[in-house]
């Protein structure tokens, strides 16, 4: 017997989807490949027809599926609300290049007037900010187990600019990435770097190269 699940999320460009089955209390991802017939395209709010299955890893999945184009859904009155987890990640990439675009920008100018000494805090809780958000958005794509997660090199990136103070709170508050060896012993050499840097710039040779660099643009 085939169980019955609705379409809550469905990304149509990488054909895959998630549905949940009130009868197994299950919210289950479930790909275009596995559809009986081929041509057939869900969309968020279609009632599916489908098989239990496992993926590589063993989790649950929906298999053999097709769309019960007869089936109504007749909401009951009390509904379990299926909290949308997932996340559009090509979002987040877009807004990272740009969020990198604009620090960039900003650190030439404070260089070129002298003043980034005076914007460091203004940076460092920017960045901290921004990759807490980064953290959250490629936690909550694990949760929904979406194939598409943000690059680790990205996250590290952004400690690596400024932004560990960020990660590292997110680290914990999340418990995302903190379980991972070579992550983390890579997050620990960033923040040592980061701040090695930090603390030449604001030691005498560092504030006279700034100075040397602002008084060449005047």
């Amino acid at each position: 017997m085939q169980l019955t699940g609705k379409v809550v999320f469905w990304q149509d460009k990488k054909g895959f989807g998630f549905l949940f089955c009130e009868q197994t209390n299950q919210k289950l991802f479930f790909h275009i490949r596995d559809f009986a017939q081929p041509k057939q395209r869900p969309a968020e709010g279609d009632l599916l027809r489908f098989d239990l299955g496992t993926d590589k890893k063993g989790r649950p999945i929906a298999v053999s599926l097709s769309i019960d184009s007869s089936a109504t859904i007749a909401p009951p009155k009390e509904r379990l609300v299926i909290p949308k987890n997932t996340v559009d990640l090509e979002y987040a990439k877009d807004l990272a290049l740009y969020f990198r675009a604009a620090f960039l920008m900003l650190v030439i100018i404070s260089l070129l007037f002298g003043t980034l000494p005076y914007i460091l805090p203004i940076l460092y809780i920017e960045v901290s900010i921004f990759t807490y958000w980064l953290y959250q958005a490629d936690k909550n794509a694990a949760i929904a187990r979406q194939s598409q997660r943000l690059p680790e090199e990205s996250l590290q990136m952004f400690s690596l600019i400024g932004g560990w103070p960020g990660a590292l709170f997110a680290q914990k508050k999340l418990a995302h990435k903190r379980s991972k060896p070579l992550f983390q012993r890579e997050f620990w050499l960033i923040v040592l770097a980061n701040c090695i840097l930090l603390l030449w710039l604001l030691s005498t040779p560092g504030q006279q190269l700034l100075s040397r660099v602002a008084f060449l643009t005047l």
